[in-house]
C-alpha cells in the first residue's frame, strides 16, 4: 500500500482526520490520542469536540467560557445544565443527555400518619415510619436524546445508625404513561444476598443506585415517560431510607474487541454515524459549506486512505476502530491493513513451521488472531516456539535451554503446558549449584523493538529451597548479544507473599511463574547470537523440584 498522506492537498489531511474522528464518539476521541501520534492533535481539536456538543444544547450554554471545546465538554459532563425546566448533564461516553429528577420533583405516596422529612438545601427526602411506599418520577420524552436507549435508576442511601423494612422486593416499571410496561422486582437492602441484588450497586459517591428498567426513545411524538418504584405488599413497616433523585442515563453497550463483528456491537456506532452524516447533509441543503470530505475524494481513494490510517495504529486499536463507526469498519477488516500489521517475514515462519496445521483462513485478520493464541514450533531441531504479541503484532519466542548441574545430576522431562515440547524437572537429587542457558539468533526478532526476557518455571508441590528464608539464594541473570556486553541483574526464583519488584517472580494466569531476566533492544538487520543465562550466585545450598518451561522473549509494553 502506498503512502497516501503525501498525496492529499495541503491542509486537507488534517481536516479529513478531524472528520473521521468526529464520526466516532467522545469516548473514542478521548482514547484516540493514545492510539497513534497521528491522532493526537486532531482528536483534541475544537472541530471534533464541537461536533459532540449538539446544537440543541447551545441555548443552555450561555455563560460557559472555556479554553477549548474539549474542556467545555468535560465540564458539561460534571456540571448540570438547566433548560426548559429540566436539569441534565452530558453523558461522557456518548455526548447524549443524562437527566436527573430531584427528590422535590418526585411523587411520593405512602400510608400511615408518619412522615417524610424533606431537606431542601441538600435535595433529599428521608423516610420516617410508613407501612406502604410508592415513588414515581415523570419526564417528557422531548427532553431525551433521539434514537437512544435509556436506563432509569433510583439513587438513594440509608441512615447508618438505623434502617429497616427493605428486605422484601419492590416492583419497578419504566414506560409511557397509560401504556402497558414491563415490570421487574428488585431489592433495595444491600444486606440481601448478592444473587438477589443484581440490579443494586454502590457508586463512587457512596450513594446506592437500583436499576429500574430500560426505554428506547425514537425521535417521535412528545409523551410522558414514567418511572415507578412500588411496594408489592403493604403492612411491612420501614424506615431510614434517604431518596436523592431518579436518573436517566444513555445505556452503554459492551463490545468484545476480538469477537466477530455483529449487528449489536455496531448498533450505537451506526446510529451515531448516521446522525452526524444526517447533520452534514442538512447543512448542505441549507446552503452551508459541504463539510463531508468523504464526498470530495476520488472514487476508491477514501477507502484506501482509511486503510492507510488504520494500518498505522496497533492490532488492538484496529479492532477497536472497526466498531467505532461504519466508515472504519471495512478498512479495519481489510486484508491490506492486517497484512501490514503482520510481521514482514511471517510467511517465512509459517513455511518453517513443521507443526503448522493445515488450516485455511478467511482473512489476514483471522490468521493474525490465530497466531496470537496458538504458539507454533517453527523448527524441530532448535525447538524454538513462535507466536505474535496481540498488542503490537511483534514476534514472541520461547527459547530452548541447556543446563549445568553440580554435583552432576539429571533433569527429568515432563509436559504440562500448552507447548508441544517437554519441559525439564530438576530431579531427585538435591543440587548445590545449577545454571540455565539459552541462545537464539537476533535475526529472528522484530526490528526496532525492545524485548524483555523471562524465565518461565514453577516448583513441584512440597519442593523448593532447602534453607531458611533469611538464607535465601539469589540468582544472577544475564541478557545480551555475543558481540556486546551483557547486562547482569540479581533475581529470585522462589515466591514470597507480598514481594513486589521485577527481580521477584509473579504468577501467570496459566499457573506458571515468571521472573524478568533483563531487556534487549534489537535494531534489526544484524545476525548476532542473543544469549541469556540464569546461574546460582551462592553454591552449597540444596534445591530440588524446579520445573522449567523455557525462556520467553516478548516485546516490552509501555
Amino acid at each position: 500500500m502506498s503512502d497516501l498522506f503525501m498525496k492529499l492537498p495541503e491542509g486537507f489531511r488534517e481536516r479529513f482526520m478531524q472528520q473521521v474522528v468526529s464520526l466516532t464518539s467522545p469516548e473514542d476521541a478521548m482514547r484516540l490520542p493514545f492510539v497513534s501520534k497521528m491522532f493526537r492533535s486532531v482528536a483534541d481539536s475544537d472541530v471534533v469536540w464541537d461536533s459532540f456538543i449538539l446544537p440543541d444544547h447551545l441555548p443552555a450554554l450561555r455563560g460557559f467560557e472555556m479554553d477549548s471545546a474539549k474542556s467545555l465538554f468535560i465540564v458539561l459532563t460534571e456540571t448540570p445544565i438547566s433548560f426548559n425546566q429540566v436539569s441534565y448533564f452530558l453523558d461522557r461516553w456518548s455526548g447524549k443527555r443524562r437527566l436527573q429528577i430531584s427528590s422535590d420533583k418526585l411523587l411520593v405516596t405512602f400510608l400511615d400518619t408518619d412522615y417524610w422529612i424533606s431537606n431542601i438545601p441538600n435535595r433529599w427526602l428521608r423516610l420516617g415510619h410508613v407501612v406502604w411506599l410508592e415513588i414515581k418520577g415523570k419526564v417528557s420524552t422531548s427532553k431525551l436524546s433521539a434514537n437512544t436507549t435509556y436506563t432509569a435508576y433510583l439513587r438513594f442511601t440509608f441512615l447508618r445508625e438505623f434502617y429497616y423494612g427493605f428486605h422484601v422486593p419492590v416492583e419497578t416499571s419504566v414506560g409511557i404513561t397509560g401504556e402497558e410496561n414491563i415490570n421487574k422486582f428488585v431489592y433495595l437492602d444491600p444486606r440481601i444476598a448478592k444473587s438477589e441484588c443484581q440490579y443494586l450497586k454502590r457508586r463512587e459517591d457512596t450513594l446506592f443506585e437500583v436499576e429500574l428498567g430500560d426505554y428506547f426513545h425514537n425521535d417521535g411524538e412528545t409523551r410522558d415517560l414514567e418511572m415507578t418504584v412500588r411496594e408489592v405488599k403493604s403492612g411491612k413497616p420501614k424506615c431510614g431510607i434517604e431518596i436523592y433523585f431518579m436518573e436517566l442515563r444513555p445505556k452503554r453497550e459492551s463490545i468484545n474487541l476480538y469477537c466477530k463483528s455483529s449487528h449489536k456491537a455496531h448498533s450505537y456506532s451506526e446510529r451515531n454515524t448516521e446522525r452526524r452524516e444526517g447533520e452534514m447533509s442538512k447543512e448542505g441543503e441549507e446552503g452551508w459549506e459541504d463539510t463531508n470530505l468523504f464526498n470530495k475524494l476520488p472514487e476508491g481513494f477514501g477507502q484506501a486512505f482509511m486503510e492507510e490510517v488504520v494500518s498505522r495504529t496497533s492490532p488492538v486499536d484496529a479492532c477497536r476502530l472497526s466498531v467505532v463507526a461504519k466508515n472504519f469498519r471495512s478498512a479495519a477488516e481489510s486484508d491490506a491493513v492486517w497484512e501490514r500489521l503482520l510481521p514482514n517475514d511471517y510467511q517465512q515462519f509459517l513455511c518453517q513451521g513443521d507443526f503448522f496445521p493445515d488450516i485455511s483462513f478467511a482473512s489476514k485478520k483471522d490468521l493474525f488472531l490465530f497466531l496470537t493464541g496458538n504458539p507454533l514450533p517453527i523448527d524441530a531441531n532448535t525447538k524454538i516456539i513462535f507466536w505474535l504479541d496481540k498488542w503490537s503484532g511483534k514476534k514472541c519466542f520461547l527459547m530452548p535451554i541447556s543446563t549445568k548441574l553440580y554435583p552432576e545430576g539429571d533433569w527429568n522431562p515432563f509436559c504440562e503446558s500448552r507447548h508441544s515440547f517437554v519441559e525439564l524437572l530438576l530431579g531427585d537429587y538435591y543440587e548445590e549449584w545449577f545454571g540455565i542457558h539459552g541462545k537464539m539468533s537476533t535475526s529472528m526478532l522484530s526490528p526496532d523493538t525492545t524485548y524483555t526476557a523471562y524465565l518461565v518455571h514453577k516448583w513441584g508441590y512440597g519442593f523448593g529451597y532447602n534453607f531458611s528464608a533469611e538464607k535465601r539464594a539469589p540468582f544472577e541473570a544475564s541478557v545480551g548479544s555475543s558481540e556486546d556486553e551483557s547486562v547482569n541483574r540479581v533475581v529470585y526464583l522462589d515466591r514470597k507473599i507480598g514481594e513486589t519488584g521485577s527481580q521477584y517472580v509473579v504468577e501467570r494466569k496459566d499457573s506458571w511463574l515468571e521472573v524478568e531476566l533483563g531487556e534487549y533492544f534489537n535494531r534489526g538487520g544484524e545476525n548476532k547470537d542473543l544469549e541469556i543465562s540464569v546461574v546460582d550466585v551462592i553454591s552449597g545450598r540444596s534445591k530440588t523440584g524446579l520445573k522449567i518451561q523455557g525462556i520467553e522473549i516478548r516485546p516490552k509494553h509501555g
